[in-house]
């Protein structure tokens, strides 16, 4: 593929190509989708290429409109494509340079656990979505959006790990870690370690956010609609542990009400505090 704009740049990208030929019409859909038929799914794996400076946003955009308005392409998986780039993209990378270089070192959770076994050897648990997601990790530096905020960050998150640990590992571990990307989408995004400054609420999910959004809990060990048990999802189980030990914390965000709210329906929060130190230590053993 070769498409000229404007600025007579070039697009020449066989990765691009095959995205427009065979994904984008499902990009919007199925953005947010996990899954361990398909370690791209609908994704363009253009992050690499354009998070080091390789390609420019402009150029997939003008690649983009162009597929549009030929028709080959409906407005729902341009406008999905497009809005990444020159929407979140450009948030994020003008966030970094407004909050500045004190912002990777935020921790305003305390977090000070550190980086779990399973994170450097997807054999050190017993979990489908983290063995899957790890795995994709260690073989291709690379998995999408939704597996490094709703199964990587949040377990960091919910789990209370060090935001600079988990900084660094994301840091080693991604083909396109560039420091503009990592350290809003992470202290910022998916830890919540800035307070609140960038996103007004801390993106945790127990074991039924994933098993909504993919097939990792197919076949599982643990149970995603249980929070107590030695077959509980640990998600789940260290989700409600986190609004709890947080409870007092989110109590005036009007955005975490709903959530904290459903710690009254609880019957069991006492048990399922005592299987939170269960799950934690397992994870620090590497066996759940």
């Amino acid at each position: 593929m070769k498409v000229e704009h404007e600025e007579n740049e070039v697009v020449d990208s066989q990765f691009f190509d095959a995205f427009v030929h065979h994904s984008l019409n499902s990009f919007s859909p199925y953005d947010d989708a996990m899954t361990t038929e398909n370690w791209a799914l609908h994704h363009s794996l253009l992050s690499p290429y354009l998070n080091n400076g390789l390609l420019h946003p402009s150029e997939v955009i003008a690649a983009a409109i162009e597929r549009f308005e030929k028709g080959d392409i409906p407005i729902a998986g341009a406008e999905g494509f497009i809005r990444q780039i020159i929407g979140w993209r450009e948030y994020i990378n003008g966030m970094y340079w407004h909050l500045g270089e004190e912002f990777k070192e935020r921790n305003g959770l305390g977090a000070k656990r550190k980086l779990l076994p399973l994170f450097n050897d997807s054999s050190k648990t017993e979990m489908n979505c983290l063995r899957s997601v790890v795995g994709d990790i260690e073989e291709r530096a690379w998995t999408h959006h939704i597996p490094r905020l709703m199964v990587l960050s949040n377990l960091a998150l919910i789990s209370g790990i060090n935001p600079q640990k988990f900084l660094q590992w994301m840091r080693e571990k991604f083909i396109d870690a560039s420091d503009w990307v990592m350290v809003p989408n992470v202290i910022g995004m998916g830890v919540h370690a800035d307070g609140g400054e960038m996103m007004t609420k801390p993106y945790a999910a127990g074991g039924a956010y994933i098993s909504r959004m993919s097939n990792y809990c197919k076949g599982c060990t643990y149970d995603p609609k249980k929070r107590v048990g030695v077959d509980a999802c640990p998600f789940t189980t260290l989700y409600w542990n986190f609004l709890i030990e947080n409870r007092e914390r989110f109590s005036k965000n009007h955005r975490m009400l709903q959530q904290l709210s459903g710690i009254n329906r609880l019957t069991d929060s006492e048990e399922l505090q005592i299987r939170a130190k269960e799950v934690l230590q397992g994870l620090e053993l590497g066996e759940i």
